[in-house]
């Protein structure tokens, strides 16, 4: 079982990855869109699109068009995964101060992994290009677990995988499936305003902490 350090609120952080480390949403939008060209659906918006980043892929399209069939919404994910490489990740950046807040955790001691709905091979060629993969522990993808968000199944992953107290760890994400999942698993949440929620649409999922800014994030976890 860990132990906190006296000297800091939380001895672990489980950050989600996009919209909360990494600034995607232009190349997910980007890149659903050419799906849709692709197969002849009407753009639903960037503000819908948007809506579903953090879902598994195939819900996001589900919910982004909710008349695709079963049928359409997986070949849809077939033709998103073969454009996201050309489309997307050339744009993907951290947010501005990303790296730096995670050294100054690291540095102090904070532990940390990601749980994200992409897949596990994606998140880390991501978190590497951006060249943050070493601070973490275990990345946590969406084919690592049988539920996803907002399932606590990633976080109790990573609990069970390093014999974790949940009351010791900080589950941080863009999107109010992050936050649920980190309530459900016994942890206290942090929602962040920088992705792609709301304030008001993380309060419904009653977090311990709302951050608008990286600084504020260090302060609720240091």
């Amino acid at each position: 079982m860990s132990v906190r350090n006296s000297n800091m609120a939380y001895s672990y952080v489980i950050f989600d990855f996009d919209g909360t480390l990494g600034d995607t949403n232009t190349g997910i939008v980007k890149t659903f869109q050419a799906t849709f060209a692709e197969m002849g659906i009407p753009d639903p918006g960037e503000t819908v699109i948007s809506s579903t980043i953090g879902l598994m892929l195939k819900d996001g399209f589900l919910k982004a068009v909710p008349t695709l069939s079963d049928a359409e919404a997986d070949s849809a994910v077939v033709i998103y995964r073969r454009l996201f490489n050309s489309i997307a990740i050339p744009g993907i950046v951290a947010f501005p101060g990303v790296p730096e807040m995670l050294h100054t955790l690291h540095e102090a001691g904070v532990r940390m992994s990601i749980a994200s709905s992409r897949s596990h091979q994606s998140l880390e060629l991501l978190a590497e290009k951006l060249g943050i993969d070493h601070y973490f522990e275990m990345f946590c993808g969406a084919e690592d677990v049988a539920n996803h968000k907002p399932a606590p199944d990633m976080v109790n992953l990573i609990l069970e995988r390093f014999s974790l107290d949940a009351k010791d760890v900080l589950v941080v994400g863009d999107a109010n499936y992050d936050l649920l999942m980190g309530n459900a698993a016994g942890c206290d949440t942090c929602g962040v305003t920088w992705g792609n929620q709301s304030r008001a649409q993380l309060q419904t999922a009653s977090p311990a902490y709302i951050a608008d800014t990286l600084p504020e994030l260090l302060g609720f976890i240091l």
